[in-house]
């Protein structure tokens, strides 16, 4: 469509399977992954209060975000496991699957669109790659989960 040999595509998406997955792996595209699990990190200060009545506002003014945790009750974290030591050895702590797919098939990852819309055209994003830090393409900042246990976390 562009006329150009090789054109640059950054492709927005939030999800994994049918967003970030294919643009990487079938098209080659740079990809932007919006996780809101990234949210979960954040304290949420609720907006002044209007004097206009939750009736008169919109289907998502009057009631603020769930913002999703990163570690479910169920679940565990969103970023990485621990796994049981046999005999006497210390538990290892493990990336999850998902943890290992966003940085395999993400450019970058962000909580939303508002978290880089401010940012100048020019800002240069530090990337997901092998030669990085397994929080390297986190923006803002990297999940607190992957931080405390950064050093002995194996993204292989």
């Amino acid at each position: 469509m562009t006329g150009k040999l090789d054109p640059k595509v950054v492709y927005f998406g939030d999800s994994m399977h049918s967003d970030i997955f294919p643009a990487r792996h079938y098209s080659n595209w740079e990809t932007v992954f919006i996780l809101e699990e990234l949210l979960g990190d954040k304290v949420m200060v609720p907006a002044e209060t209007e004097s206009e009545p939750l009736e008169k506002k919109g289907k998502y003014e009057g009631h603020p975000p769930k913002v999703p945790c990163p570690v479910s009750e169920q679940w565990g974290s969103f970023f990485v496991d621990s796994l049981p030591g046999l005999g006497n050895a210390e538990e290892t702590v493990v990336s999850t699957w998902s943890c290992k797919c966003i940085s395999t098939y993400s450019t970058i990852a962000i909580p939303s669109l508002e978290a880089i819309a401010d940012l100048p055209l020019d800002y240069r994003f530090t990337r997901f790659s092998s030669n990085n830090s397994a929080t390297a393409g986190y923006y803002p900042s990297p999940p607190k989960a992957l931080l405390s246990h950064e050093e002995s976390v194996p993204m292989k």
